[in-house]
């Protein structure tokens, strides 16, 4: 089974990213992550805020397997989450959800070529 990368690009309105931020580091993310098929997750902010001035922040949790991402989406525990976030801060977040499946990897390689030491 190849890994997948669900990425959730979240837009939060002025004056709310505090107390958004907060509750999504603090609540949010780790429950999500402790969700079955799960492995990591790595958040990121746009170092530009979008024309409205909105902030943009970008998730890229990374499943197991497409199969263990379909499985979190249909859960009861995914549409819990969902329903919180909508419940806290719908009012001022945006959301849009990629599905990205690995196709290859590349690593750096740590050891020179030609050190036989």
């Amino acid at each position: 089974m190849k890994p997948v990368l669900y990425i959730v690009t979240i837009e939060v309105a002025p004056g709310s990213e505090d107390a958004w931020h907060a509750w999504h580091e603090k609540v949010h993310v780790p429950e999500v992550i402790r969700q079955p098929g799960f492995l990591a997750c790595r958040k990121w902010k746009d170092t530009i805020n979008a024309e409205d001035g909105w902030a943009r922040y970008v998730c890229h949790y990374e499943l197991a397997s497409a199969e263990a991402l379909q499985r979190y989406t249909a859960s009861d525990a995914a549409k819990q989450l969902k329903a919180e976030s909508e419940k806290r801060f719908g009012y001022v977040t945006r959301h849009h959800r990629q599905i990205y499946e690995e196709v290859s990897r590349y690593e750096i390689d740590t050891e020179p070529e030609g050190s036989d030491e």
